[in-house]
This record gives C-alpha cells, structure tokens and sequence, in this order.
C-alpha cells in the first residue's frame, strides 16, 4: 500500500505521521484479537504520546498553606513595607493585617464559618483589599459582586449565595439597594477599634472555599464558580517563583475584584512581600491614570485582559509623556491577545516580559502560559501554551481519544487547580467536572477548541459550543436570550458574535429579534430593557429584526447564515446633524474609530458598538485634532459623556459654571432621591465595557 499527497497542502511531518499510525494500526489489526473489541482505539505515533506525558508531567509539591496565612507571613518579615497604595489611604503590612483581624473578630462575633459566602459589593479601593483579608481570616469566603450591576442581577446573586453579610463602601449607601434583613458593613465608617487585633486560628482547610466567582450560565441564570484555598495558592507559589516575585515588586491593580485575575492581584503580590497600587474608582478606566501610577509609584507588574494593555500602548504610543520604565513583568489573559501587542509594547518598554496566559475560572486564574519572546510574522494567534505547575491539559475528539498534532479537539484540564464545582448546582457540575475515562483523574470539560503544535504548545481555537468570549468576560447567549425573550414584544432571540474583519478580538454582540405579532418594539427599547437585567457587556450592540429564522436542512437554526441574513446596524438614536466645530470634529472622529458612515450628536458611542480601547482611540485622535479642547478632557471624561451633545454640554459647563448650576439647581428639584440621581448618572455612561 501507498499514499499519494501533495506535500505543500499540509504542514511538514503530517502526512509523515498520519502514514505511521496507519501502518502502525494495520500491524495491530493483524496480529491483535483484542484491537477489534477497543472501544477507544490508541492511533497516535508513540513519538506524539511520549512527548504528551512529558508536557503534562508537572508535577511538583503543593502547599497545604492558606491565602491569608501567606500574607501573615510577610507581615512578620516586613511589618512596615507598603501592601495597599491608594490616593485616599496607604496601608502598611502590619495596617492591613491589624485591619482584616478586626474585621475577622467581627465576623466571627456575627456567626460566619468555612464555606459561608460574605458578599464585598464595592467600587476599587483600599476597602476590598481588608474585606477579602479580613473574610479569609474569619474563615468564610468572599463572594465580589460589581455595585453597577442592575438590580435584579445584584439581588439574584445575594439570594444564590445565600448572603447574609454585605460589606461595602459609605459612598454606595443610598446608591445600591439592597435586600431586607442583610447585614451591611461599610468598612471606611464602621468603628472596628473596639475589635481585637491579634490573629485569628484558621477554622478552614486548604479544601474548603476562598471565593466564589459568578459567571455567565446558558439556562438564563449566571452560575458561581467555587474556588478553594489550594486552588489559589498553587498558581500564586509558582508563578511568584518563575518570575522571582518578591518585596521589590510593585502590581497595578486594574483588574476589577469579580474578575479572577484580580485573585493574583491581591493573594500574588502580598504572598511575595510586594505592593498593590489601586487606582482611583473614578478613574478606573483611564489609561492616563495608570501610567501615571506606574511611573509615580515605579510599577514593576502588570496583570489584565489584553484589551486594557492595549488602551495603555495606545495612550504611550499617542501622548509625550514619561514611560513606566520599571515595568518587567505584564501578564495577559482572558480573551484573545493581538499578535501586535508583544512588540508594541517591548517598542514602548525596554526588557518587559510578555506572559500569555489562559485557562477558564474553573480552572483558577490560569494554569496554562506562554513566555513570548519573540512573534512569528507568520502566526495567526498567540500559543495558548503549555501547562503550568501541577496542571495537565489533553485535547479529546469526539470519541474519546487523544487528538495528533495538528488535529483540532476539545480541551479538557486536570490537576491541583480544577475547581471544586457550581455553587449548589450539582446537575451543572457532574456534567463539566468528569472523569478521565482511562487514568480516573477528574477533569474540567472547557468546551474549548485546541490543539497540540509539533513544538508542545497548544493553539486556541475557539469554543465547541455557542459560549463568546468578549474583552475578558465569558458570555452564555442563552443568558441574553432568556432575559430578551421575558419581554413581551420579542417572541424569538437568537444572539450571535459578530467579528470584525475576522478578529476574534474585535468581537461584538448582535441580537436577531423576531417580534410577537402586532408588536411595535424599537431597538433603543429593548437595550434599555436589558440594562435593567443584565451587566453592560452583555448588552448587544445592534438587533435586527426578522420575520423567521434560517433553518438548516435538519431544522436547526443556521446560525451561519443568519449573520448574512441581515446587516446589523449599531444601537442609534434619531439622527440629529452635529452644528459647530467642535461637534463636527467629534462626529469624524467618530466615524473613523466606529468606522460608520454617519453620527449624530445623541448617539451614545456605546451602542453604536464602541468599547474602552476604542474611546482611548478617540482620546488619542481628539489630542491631534482639537489640542485646545483635548487637553481639557480625559478618557473619564469621555466615559461620563458617551454623546456628543452631552460632551459639548459638559465642556459648556466648564466654562460657564453659573449656567451648570443653574440646571443642577433644577436637576435635584426633580429627583427624588440620590440613589435616582446616581442610576440616571450610570445608565449609558460608566458601565464596564472590559
């Protein structure tokens, strides 16, 4: 027998091992009985296999510690040493340990034990760093939850993680409403001087919950990831190690508590001695304000989606100012990093090291990483890359078997870092958490497509299912769907990610509507509906309305077809023509970073499909184009006036103060109360797009 290929067609070596697992399989047919009866049936060259065990044999000892006990540690060597660096307080080790043990003795007086979820509902600041602290050391776990979040959304995750403690922040009293019969502790008013200080005996095991993290679910109800101590610690040891992580080494904290990057954040750098500089809640968002932190503050790591990295080079690449020189270390994951970031930003910063990093929540922070050194112009995508300490990673068909090089597969993890499973939803967790049908080790299904690269790096493809994965949050449609379909205008909703230009990174959200029959439903009203159910970056950008759904020949929806179905149309409101300079300016901008033909000045940039590393494109562009009124604004300021009319406004009211406080004089007649105020304030403007 022979085959014939045409070699240029397929990557080298393929044809080369394909030819050897067929020879090699013919062989066994002839002279095994038992091949026949296999169920699972071992093809790949012994060559792959071998290089299979050494890639996932990692093991390495792991540490019985607790996340707060390896803070207490540093307290002991470095009392003194900064670990909290904000505008509004700086926390010393020995403050911070002093803090979460007053917090702790109030806790346990309240009745909190192992595995209880304490909600922290709180904007950035020094607060969040002693709720987490002080919640580990009572013995409970923490349970971050965003306060802009709707509260329907808010209230549904206090009631799942059966909360009976809320710690928060005095300046969102009266802003977020919260559940009767919930105790609230605002950590910046509540006298705790009368609590002890002295360290509390741990009550949990390394087994027992740190946190628990809600992520999008596909029955229309997020689902709450539980993570233990060990889960943490094990990816906080060894990346502290690798990368030499210690007391000179200083962390921006970007990240926002209830995403699980910001775990590494907090547990990374006080295990390692560091210090976490936050910024300012008001400003969370401004590339402008982190380098200035970094350079101020001599910033050494960062740790983010690559989305918000990206805002930061674009700031450096647009604007003379002073490079965060000190920086070595950035850390990216969470969604898909442009190939032209790494160099970008080792353009920008000499000798920085670039870690990509992957691996869902249920598999803690990250347990797989690539050190990127240098970029193959050839490359399509980054190396997802190999696992890290204590982690294992296969790649399955359909079947059951291990996928060869080169051959697309799912991606199942295994190891110390698996998390323990959904927060009372067993159904959900027998279904993702399996065994390993030969080993017998438990495994975590991602619904994640990869494969192994001749090298051992294994490339991400994307997902085996309808999940989406947009600027760091991992989004179930049929979350979208289930809460789109409660209005009683939308009889179908089908949500789809659109790319532009075939980037995975430049993903945006549509909704395909067919409307219940004599039903008049607009788009502005159904986005406006959502805001009152879900977060901001699972609202879609456009809908388009159909009369039926493209079927596919086994009558499925053809989801394929139904994006050339229609040409979705960002979110807009009635087209009212910018008048002067300055609004005309505004629109071209614009239209050249929304890359739309026409904007009027009551568009907000958020529903025509804008995010936050496109607003820091039009902050750049504005610096260029009208430097006298570019160096009046920042990026938060763009953030709090999404429409051109509102941005005019606010620089009118810059201006002429007399004018603004007239109409504010108006403003609070009309409204009732401050929390009104605020959810007016927050309703198209300060959302998390990341």
């Amino acid at each position: 027998f022979k085959w014939d290929a045409v070699a240029d067609l397929f990557p080298e070596g393929l044809i080369a091992d394909m030819f050897e697992a067929y020879c090699s399989f013919l062989e066994r047919l002839i002279s095994s009985e038992e091949v026949w009866q296999e169920t699972i049936r071992q093809l790949i060259p012994e060559t792959q296999l071998g290089q299979r065990r050494t890639i996932n044999a990692t093991e390495a000892p792991i540490s019985d510690a607790l996340l707060h006990e390896l803070f207490a540690a540093q307290v002991q060597i470095q009392p003194e040493n900064a670990a909290v660096i904000s505008a509004v307080r700086t926390l010393s080790y020995q403050d911070l340990f002093q803090l979460s043990n007053q917090l702790g003795h109030r806790l346990r007086h309240l009745g909190v034990s192992p595995n209880q979820l304490v909600a922290v509902v709180m904007e950035k600041g020094w607060e969040q760093i002693v709720a987490v602290m002080g919640i580990l050391a009572a013995g409970a776990a923490y349970l971050p939850i965003d306060p802009s979040l709707p509260k329907e959304r808010l209230w549904y995750l206090l009631d799942n993680g059966e909360v009976e403690i809320v710690l928060t922040q005095s300046k969102l009293e009266g802003i977020i409403e919260l559940p009767e019969g919930l105790r609230c502790i605002c950590l910046d008013t509540e006298d705790l001087g009368n609590e002890e200080t002295s360290p509390l005996d741990s009550l949990q095991t390394p087994e027992d919950l740190a946190y628990v993290i809600y992520t999008s679910g596909s029955t229309g109800l997020p689902k709450g990831v539980m993570i233990s101590h060990r889960n943490v610690v094990n990816v906080v040891i060894y990346t502290n190690q690798r990368f030499k992580v210690g007391s000179q080494d200083k962390i921006l904290a970007v990240t926002a508590l209830n995403h699980d990057l910001s775990v590494y954040d907090i547990f990374g750098i006080l295990a390692a001695g560091g210090a976490m500089v936050i910024p300012d809640a008001e400003a969370v968002k401004s590339p402008q304000h982190w380098a200035e932190l970094m350079v101020k503050h001599g910033v050494t790591l960062w740790n983010s989606v690559p989305a918000m990295m990206e805002m930061l080079v674009d700031y450096l690449d647009a604007n003379q100012t002073p490079r965060p020189a000190q920086l070595r270390l950035a850390i990216l994951g969470g969604d898909w990093l442009p190939v032209s970031l790494p160099n970008r930003l080792k353009s920008l910063i000499e000798g920085v090291q670039l870690l990509s990093i992957g691996g869902p929540t249920e598999t803690t922070i990250w347990n797989i990483s690539y050190l990127v050194e240098e970029v193959d112009p050839t490359w399509k995508s980054i190396p997802y890359g190999k696992p890290m300490a204590n982690a294992k990673y296969f790649i399955f068909h359909e079947t059951g078997e291990d996928c060869p090089v080169w051959v697309e597969g799912e991606m199942y993890c295994a190891g110390v870092q698996v998390a323990r499973g959904y927060w009372h939803n067993e159904d959900k967790t027998r279904a993702s958490f399996i065994s390993h049908p030969v080993t017998g080790e438990r495994l975590y299904r991602t619904g994640d497509l990869g494969r192994y690269l001749p090298d051992g790096n294994i490339e991400f493809i994307g997902r085996a299912d309808f999940q989406i994965k947009i600027r760091g949050h991992r989004i179930e449609p049929g979350e979208i769907e289930v809460a789109l379909m409660r209005h009683p205008g939308v009889r179908t909703a089908i949500i789809e990610a659109v790319f532009e230009e075939n980037k995975q990174e430049k993903a945006r959200l549509i909704g395909y509507i067919i409307s219940q029959a004599g039903s008049t439903i607009t788009r502005e009203e159904l986005g406006e509906f959502l805001r009152e159910k879900l977060p901001s970056y699972m609202i879609p950008s456009a809908f388009v309305f159909l009369e039926k759904l493209p079927l596919s020949a086994n009558g499925k929806v053809d989801r394929k077809q139904l994006q050339k179905t229609a040409i979705p149309q960002p979110l807009s409101a009635a087209y009212v023509p910018p008048q002067n300079h300055f609004e005309k300016s505004i629109a071209k901008i614009w239209q050249d970073v929304l890359d739309l033909e026409q904007i009027g000045v009551n568009d907000n940039f958020f529903d025509l499909g804008g995010n936050s590393l496109l607003i820091t494109k039009v902050f750049n562009q504005l610096q260029k184009d009208l430097p006298e009124e570019g160096q009046t604004l920042s990026v938060v300021d763009l953030f709090n006036n999404p429409t051109i009319s509102a941005l005019t406004d606010y620089l009118n009211r810059r201006e002429d103060p007399s004018k603004f406080q007239e109409k504010s004089a108006e403003l609070e007649k009309s409204l009732t109360s401050g929390k009104t105020r605020r959810k007016q304030q927050l309703t198209k403007s300060k959302r998390a797009y990341f």
